[in-house]
């Protein structure tokens, strides 16, 4: 048995403004739109989460969002602190190497973060590198303790089949 992680960057967000931190910047009308689009076309394509990861950022949480929207389910969805834009990949694959010995079956996890945090992880978990652009997803498998790398899609690619 495998199961499947999908790592996706979020969609389109808000530029900062003065005196907002990075954490609460949202997604734009137009990320939204872009995300919710990608998200469908994930789905389309047979990936439904069985479970959530997230960066605890709004941005990461309002893309998450969406893939529930698609999925027409709510999956649980926890928020990790690793994620985030500048976290460690060495903790962030500690922390899923425990979460893949727990799940069983073809299960589903999908995690949004952000750059450059999305390519640093996949390159650690890998030895791959892959252009992360918004709204974008990096399919891996996990099998018997290893991860290997399945397929990226754009997020231009995964609108089209939306």
């Amino acid at each position: 048995m495998a199961a499947t992680l999908l790592l996706i960057r979020h969609g389109i967000a808000e530029d900062p403004r003065p005196g907002q931190g990075d954490a609460d910047r949202a997604l734009t009308p137009e990320g939204w739109v872009k995300t919710r689009a990608a998200m469908r076309g994930l789905v389309a394509r047979g990936y439904t989460p069985t479970r959530g990861l997230t960066s605890p950022h709004r941005r990461a949480r309002e893309t998450m969002d969406c893939l529930q929207e698609a999925a027409l389910m709510d999956f649980p969805v926890e928020a990790w602190p690793v994620l985030v834009p500048h976290g460690d990949p060495g903790a962030a694959d500690l922390q899923l190497r425990a979460l893949m010995a727990e799940v069983r079956g073809e299960a589903v996890v999908a995690l949004t973060s952000h750059q450059p945090f999305l390519a640093d992880l996949v390159f650690h978990l890998t030895g791959r590198m892959v252009e992360v652009k918004k709204a974008s997803c990096t399919v891996l498998r996990w099998r018997e303790g290893t991860w290997s790398f399945e397929c990226h899609w754009a997020p231009a690619d995964l609108r089209e089949r939306a």
